[in-house]
C-alpha cells in the first residue's frame, strides 16, 4: 500500500523550537532570527514521487 498524503502535527512545550523546525522541513532554510509562536502556525510542503 503506498501513501497519497500524511499530515503532520508538531506540538510541544514553549521555546524548544517547533516553529523553526516546521520551518526548516518546509523552506529548506533556517528561521534567521524567530520570534514567538503565539496560537497557531500553518507552514505546507507538497512532495510529489513519481515512480516508473
Amino acid at each position: 500500500a503506498s501513501l497519497d498524503r500524511v499530515k503532520v502535527l508538531v506540538l510541544g512545550d514553549s521555546g524548544v523550537g517547533k516553529s523553526s523546525l516546521v520551518h526548516l522541513l518546509c523552506q529548506n532554510q533556517v528561521l534567521g532570527n524567530p520570534s514567538w509562536t503565539v496560537g497557531c502556525s500553518v507552514d505546507v510542503r507538497v512532495l510529489f514521487s513519481y515512480t516508473t
